[in-house]
């Protein structure tokens, strides 16, 4: 039996945000997946204890097997743990020296030269040669790549001798083959007894690492997951359908037009980019770091510029300037959260009244703006239930929410559909309807632009086989 680092007992936390409930328990060189209801919620209280933004007010605490108040395993976490999530160091001044030797804990002169010392030792060249990490310790920190930053996040957990090490999301930033190359450095550590806490929405990543999982609902801990329970056990626990249920199916028609034509197209700090879209199609643009996106939604979203080149909708190349006319009609815009700042729904308008408010503005003056009102309603009503659709969206459940504000686009059937990071922070059981929504929009005609980090995973798990002939990487 592993030794035990940490455990919580009926713990009790508060911070600004309100109280949960958390039981925690893991061992030296064990892995324990975290899988949350919503990581906005239960993800966010979850991870504020090891932020340091929570306190405990109640429970039982222990370490390393001795019973502990809450002020002292606060201080352990912080001496003993490193998170690393999906947000790297925007700098162009850090090195890779700095984010070893300057970023961990703070630490006394005579102790930062023995570390110093142990930098340009053997041990320290032999297990970098492991992680395969090969840079001199100059580099700048923003050189690396994000697999290369993950990786140099283990090395500095191996070598500043931290016992907890919590991953965050890394499948929403990872491609598959290089989830497996930083999984490899993860178990290095694990062999050496480094105790690791994996959260994630992709059940199947965790289900091939983890030792067990930690089911988090409505900010405390459900129930825990042993290895013979690693089935469809988890949707169940959670009150999710396994597969959403698509539209339905028709034979492809994309290719038929060319929709979106982008040339040179340069945003600060990002290459140029080079790229066609035509109706139907679902055009992914991967972005491995979050850089793309903002550069991107700066421009559509908060009025700045591209700096250069060309950017055609329908043959008519645009200004920036002319961008703001053509938003909501021509060209839709789907962030990750749609009920959210800047996003596409009112909650506290009826969904009716969300569709009517795009959509009857389309109308021309000789329309009885009733009859389209009914007209809506009932086009629909084949979609959600009447009833839900005549009261506000704040009381419809998030997955309805989601599915809805897709069904907006649909109706509005604009050229252009972009899509930023619409998988991030969504539930694996929700996967499938994102899909079948997307499928639907691209079916109508729409050119569909994905800009997220990878999907492999999702690509392999879907099994809705249109929406792979229909997807293209434009970036790859």
């Amino acid at each position: 039996m592993k030794e035990e680092l940490i455990r919580v007992e009926n713990g009790c936390f508060q911070s600004e945000t309100g109280k949960y409930q958390f039981d925690i328990c893991v061992s030296r060189g064990e892995c324990v997946g975290i899988y949350v209801d919503d990581h906005l919620t239960s993800g966010t209280a979850y991870l504020d204890i090891f932020k340091g933004f929570s306190h405990m007010k109640g429970g039982k605490a222990f370490s390393c097997g001795r019973r502990v108040g809450s002020m002292e395993l606060e201080r352990w976490i912080m001496q003993n743990s490193l998170i690393v999530d999906k947000c790297r160091f925007d700098t162009k001044e850090l090195t890779v020296w700095d984010f070893v030797m300057a970023l961990g804990k703070p630490i006394g002169m005579r102790q930062k030269k023995l570390l110093e010392q142990r930098l340009y030792a053997q041990e320290s060249t032999n297990m970098l040669r492991q992680m395969e990490l090969d840079f001199s310790w100059d580099t700048k920190l923003v050189e690396l790549s994000l697999l290369d930053y993950y990786r140099l996040a283990a090395f500095l957990v191996w070598f500043r001798e931290y016992e907890l090490f919590i991953l965050d999301r890394l499948t929403e930033t990872l491609r598959l083959k290089d989830l497996e190359k930083l999984m490899h450095s993860i178990q290095i550590l694990m062999g050496q007894g480094t105790a690791v806490l994996l959260f994630d929405m992709d059940e199947e990543f965790m289900y091939r690492y983890a030792n067990r999982v930690d089911v988090i609902k409505d900010r405390k801990t459900y129930y825990r997951l042993f290895p013979e329970e690693y089935d469809s056990r988890l949707y169940e626990i959670l009150g999710w359908e396994r597969r959403s249920g698509g539209v339905e199916r028709s034979e492809p028609h994309h290719g038929e037009k060319v929709v979106l034509t982008v040339s040179n197209l340069v945003f600060p700090s990002l290459p140029p980019l080079n790229f066609q879209i035509r109706s139907g199609e679902i055009a992914f643009l991967r972005d491995e770091n979050y850089n793309t996106v903002s550069r991107i939604r700066d421009c559509f979203l908060d009025g700045k510029s591209w700096l250069g080149g060309k950017f055609c909708l329908n043959g008519k190349e645009y200004e920036h300037r002319e961008l703001a006319k053509v938003i909501g009609s021509e060209i839709g815009l789907q962030i990750e959260r749609p009920d959210r700042s800047n996003g596409v729904l009112f909650d506290n308008l009826t969904a009716l009244d969300n569709l009517g408010t795009c959509l009857l503005s389309k109308a021309g003056r000789h329309i009885i703006r009733r009859k389209m009102t009914d007209n809506i309603l009932d086009m629909a009503s084949q979609w959600f239930c009447r009833e839900a659709l005549l009261r506000p969206l704040s009381e419809w459940p998030l997955p309805e929410r989601l599915r809805f504000s897709y069904f907006k686009w649909y109706l509005l059937n604009p050229h252009l559909l972009i899509c930023f990071f619409p998988f991030m922070g969504q539930e694996s059981a929700h996967h499938e309807m994102i899909i079948d929504m997307l499928v639907t929009c691209a079916r109508r005609g729409m050119a569909v632009w994905v800009i997220s980090s990878g999907i492999d995973a999702i690509c392999e798990k879907t099994e809705n086989k249109e929406f792979l002939k229909r997807l293209h990487y434009v970036n790859e």
